[in-house]
């Protein structure tokens, strides 16, 4: 691989120098990437970052009892993703409602990656979906949506746990799903399994 350093953005502290780590592959797969801590960027076709990256330990991957049954109420369906107008304004509307100003990295994983979707229903109406990637060995969530109207299926959450059983199911370890910091998507830090790239190795949090 390549790697690049971007000072843009750049700091010291303490006599450290900070700054934001690239790479691009040359030979490496997309499992080999992702378990040295690398996550694909959605702002730059074939360009790789390093963050404080996460991913569930489907070996040591359990939950409750009470979410199963909330789970099996949920009719799931996978398919490949193709550029659809429904699928897409169900999205942009979920990104409009949160005030989430990424439709523009939505576009781009539409052309940058191979992308799976999973449909959720309840009572026969679309109520979520979330969009991965499949590798020979893991698996990489990217971007979910889901409609406000039924709380108590919790299909935030339950779209990552649905994710990891059907990772699990196709006798892979790892479902890859990008950064967490103490500041910003610490949800990804409860869920049971969940490991966190340090730089240099990978730490339960548990």
């Amino acid at each position: 691989m390549i790697v690049q350093f971007n000072h843009e953005n750049g700091f010291t502290k303490d006599g450290r120098v900070y700054c934001e780590v690239f790479c691009v592959p040359i030979s490496e797969s997309c499992d080999e990437l992702l378990s040295s801590g690398w996550n694909p960027s959605m702002e730059e076709k074939g360009v790789w970052y390093q963050s404080r990256s996460s991913r569930i330990d489907l070996t040591k991957y359990h939950i409750s009892n009470q979410r199963k049954n909330f789970i099996k109420k949920l009719e799931k369906k996978i398919f490949d993703y193709k550029k659809d107008n429904q699928i897409d304004e169900f999205f942009f509307l979920f990104y409009d409602t949160k005030n989430y100003d990424i439709k523009d990295l939505y576009l781009n994983c539409s052309d940058f990656f191979s992308i799976k979707i999973l449909e959720v229903k309840y009572k026969d109406e679309i109520v979520a979906y979330a969009r991965y990637v499949e590798n020979l060995q893991s698996n990489l969530f990217l971007n979910l949506a889901y409609i406000d109207r039924y709380p108590k299926l919790s299909l935030g959450t339950n779209l990552f746990h649905i994710l990891a059983d059907i990772t699990k199911s196709q006798n892979k370890n790892y479902l890859y799903i990008y950064e967490t910091y103490d500041d910003i998507y610490t949800y990804k830090q409860k869920f049971s399994g969940v490991e966190i790239w340090d730089g240099i190795k990978w730490n339960s949090n548990e």
